[in-house]
């Protein structure tokens, strides 16, 4: 591992939010790697983001802006899916199933900032996508309480997660830059149904984001009833916590320690390096 280079990776759908997130943060980093995670567990069309990541090539450049695969289900597996029925009675399903699914991808977006020497990792959170009573497809991953305790996780590890679409104005602000741009925006980013109508409609062949259908099942009385998922925040913070402190900890140890790296080493290093104390623009 060698020192910290001003390169940060995105965890990269294909979604307005991610989309934004590498226009923004490839005009403050060297480089941009976007990510996208094959996450397996009924996720289809990993690669119908393509069009989108050759087209950030094509406007920045291929030495810009790199994208890649990533297999991801192993992970998953382990701080999500294992203890989905063990935690069944502490936890409801969105915690368990969704939040899992995302804090498990933010575990990956961390490894892969630490095992390349970035300077940190980006999502595209936002601040709309809240859960309240008007807002029937906000997920509890966007409680500002949840976005900050994946912050002070990552600088525990001598790594910035950056948010630079939380505060970015509206769903519609955003869309309105990217289509300006000339970015494909994804059907269901353009407010289309969640509800199986939706899912059925000839615009489904032209995703440019991997199709959830586990989490579409997860939320079926949303999609099929318009009832709003219960979601509580100070449960999701407990739930994501408690993974932090026990299972996360041990994914990023195993991971490192498979390679013959010293993660304690590792993170002496990085907190050792001027640019680990590097504040970023985007909080």
């Amino acid at each position: 591992m060698g020192p910290i280079k001003n390169e940060v990776a995105v965890m990269f759908s294909g979604g307005i939010d991610s989309l934004l997130a590498a226009v923004l943060l490839q005009k403050e980093f060297d480089k941009v790697h976007l990510i996208t995670f094959d996450k397996g567990y009924l996720e289809f069309g990993v690669k119908n983001n393509l069009p989108n990541v050759e087209r950030l090539q094509a406007t920045y450049g291929k030495d810009k802006i790199t994208h890649q695969v990533i297999d991801h289900k192993e992970i998953i597996k382990r701080i999500a899916v294992s203890s989905f029925l063990k935690n069944r009675k502490k936890y409801n399903a969105e915690t368990r199933w969704c939040v899992g699914c995302r804090l498990s991808m933010n575990t990956g977006g961390l490894l892969f900032a630490l095992e390349n020497d970035l300077v940190g990792y980006a999502d595209g959170s936002n601040r709309e996508q809240i859960p309240a009573a008007a807002n029937l497809t906000g997920t509890a991953e966007n409680y500002p309480s949840v976005v900050n305790g994946a912050k002070k996780f990552a600088r525990e590890y001598g790594v910035h997660f950056m948010t630079p679409t939380y505060e970015f104005g509206s769903r519609e602000d955003r869309r309105t830059k990217l289509k300006e741009l000339g970015y494909d925006i994804d059907y269901l980013s353009l407010d289309e149904s969640k509800k199986l109508s939706g899912l059925v409609t000839k615009g489904l062949g032209k995703r440019s984001q991997p199709i959830c259908f586990s989490g579409w099942l997860i939320h079926w009385k949303r999609n099929l009833f318009g009832k709003m998922v219960e979601q509580n925040e100070s449960m999701t913070v407990d739930y994501v916590t408690s993974k932090q402190n026990g299972i996360v900890r041990e994914v990023i140890r195993d991971y490192f320690a498979d390679k013959g790296i010293d993660i304690d080493q590792l993170v002496r290093a990085r907190k050792a390096d001027p640019r680990g104390k590097f504040e970023p623009i985007f909080v």
